[in-house]
């Protein structure tokens, strides 16, 4: 007895299923009519955003993670200033830990002398210190609710390397919107902005701007504890069919999520994922490489970039989905903080960013199992010709071929690895387990012979937590006396008739 064959109507129903997952899932629902513009690196972001921003005339909000006051955040902040002296409406939103040099020398003071405002989100406080570790990590530009900017990139120089000393620029990459779903970047602003202070004003937040393009997206705008981007992000592992190809800057991925990329994998997706070699945060990658075996051993394949950051945060599945934004991959990203990611569903900029993730790959060296213990070594890759997307495997047999294929590949890289010279791996690995026993070893010895050290550290935060509980504890039994109060001289009010009413019969 045959299945049926799938109809139109049930294709039509799969969809809206589907539809409805990733709208649940993001918490925010796919919006069409737009023009999303993919900007790579600094060279492409930083003259976006001033050329943007010079042409303001009624509005520019800003909410970043790090706004540094080096040769670029300078520039920026005094054209912020400018165009505040202008007129138009400017808000600035950053980040404390981000920007505590910055807020503590007085940094943005042009930018509040020229009439624009700027705000500190969750600075140090008494009744915030069970909260110190939730931060604003988004990175969104919004200029006169017409055109948004999201990506991976703080407003500083550091994105554009050190030309003295040969540093090449770091690799990250942001999109330009146009279309309806800046409003929702507009919203997503407004409900930080509220956060730490009084709301933005009702009139200020703009209609839906026209539709400009034919592009369907999804503005995520996460917050502490809603996981919306990491739901999504395991929904689009498991929906992958042919590719999933991630970059990552801080790659520390949970285990539900090394999971999810390990059974795609066996199922015969090609599952890449790129990080960095070298990292502005050291231990962070230390740390990444001590998760690289089991992925490789589930047939991920895993790079690192070759220069001197790679600070993106990307992901492209099956050619036609793509994300964008400022979410790592790590639970302080999913579950602590504030970020916005942009999801796009458009085969011809998926295919673009497909693209430049292979051109990536030129620039870094895959990782491999090697040797009759399945060592983990680096290699780099032959000159050869770049795989494109793969063809939809639709059937067990063609599936078991590509996956015959990949493994084919796994094993020619291993073979040239032993020609011309590898760095294992193993003892990166080595390394990174060695130092996080050292630690271990040295955090208990100064608990031992130092317990000062430990105690009073934990004592200031329970101090702190248990004011700020105390505090809230003390608010609410006013606010429920003052409500007693007003309930009992509202009965008072109403069982006293009044003055002049007539004498009961």
């Amino acid at each position: 007895m045959t299945s049926p064959s799938p109809t139109p109507a049930s294709f039509e129903f799969v969809r809206q299923l589907a539809d409805q997952a990733f709208s649940r899932s993001a918490g925010a629902p796919l919006v069409g009519g737009n023009a999303v513009t993919p900007l790579f690196d600094c060279t492409d972001n930083f003259p976006a955003w001033e050329a943007a921003i010079a042409a303001a005339r009624d509005s520019i909000h800003v909410e970043m993670y790090i706004f540094a006051a080096d040769a670029f955040g300078t520039r920026l902040r005094d054209l912020l200033a400018e165009r505040a002296r202008a007129g138009v409406r400017v808000r600035l939103l950053y980040d404390w830990l981000g920007c505590w040099k910055e807020h503590l020398c007085g940094f943005f003071r042009p930018i509040v002398a020229a009439g624009g405002q700027t705000r500190a989100f969750n600075p140090p406080s008494l009744g915030g210190a069970a909260s110190l570790l939730g931060r604003d990590h988004r990175k969104l530009i919004v200029v006169d609710g017409r055109v948004a900017f999201v990506g991976g990139l703080c407003v500083s120089s550091r994105w554009e390397g050190d030309e003295r000393r040969g540093g090449a620029p770091w690799r990250d990459t942001g999109v330009k919107l146009e279309g309806p779903i800046v409003r929702d970047a507009v919203l997503a602003f407004a409900d930080s902005w509220a956060a730490c202070g009084a709301p933005l004003p009702a009139d200020e937040l703009p209609p839906p701007p026209a539709p400009v393009g034919e592009v369907a997206a999804r503005l995520i705008a996460t917050t502490p504890d809603t996981a919306n981007m990491m739901r999504l992000d395991l929904l689009i592992a498991s929906f992958a069919r042919r590719t999933l190809w991630l970059s990552d800057a801080y790659f520390m991925a949970n285990g539900l999520y090394l999971t999810a990329l390990k059974h795609a994998a066996q199922d015969g997706v090609d599952v890449r994922l790129l990080v960095p070699r070298s990292s502005d945060i050291g231990w962070i990658a230390t740390v990444s490489r001590t998760l690289y075996r089991p992925l490789l051993l589930a047939g991920v394949r895993v790079y690192e970039w070759d220069g001197p950051m790679m600070h993106g945060k990307t992901a492209v599945a099956d050619g036609r989905w793509a994300r964008i934004g400022s979410t790592n991959l790590n639970w302080s990203s999913w579950i602590a903080n504030r970020e916005v990611d942009v999801a796009i569903e458009d085969s011809a900029l998926a295919g673009q960013l497909a693209e430049r993730f292979l051109k990536d790959l030129e620039n870094s060296t895959e990782i491999v199992l090697a040797g009759h213990k399945t060592r983990p070594v680096a290699v780099r890759p032959r000159p050869r010709a770049k795989p494109t997307l793969l063809s939809p495997s639709h059937t067990p047999r063609e599936r078991a071929g590509a996956a015959a294929v990949r493994q084919a590949a796994r094993l020619g890289d291993a073979f040239g690895a032993v020609v011309r010279g590898t760095r294992t791996v193993d003892l990166s690995e080595a390394a990174a387990f060695l130092t996080i026993g050292l630690f271990f070893v040295a955090l208990a010895l100064l608990m031992a012979f130092f317990p000062y050290l430990v105690a009073a550290p934990l004592a200031l935060l329970s101090l702190l937590s248990g004011g700020a509980i105390t505090l809230k504890a003390v608010n609410l039994f006013r606010a429920r006396r003052r409500r007693k109060l007003a309930e009992a001289a509202t009965l008072a009010a109403a069982a006293v008739p009044p003055d002049d009413a007539p004498p009961a019969q």
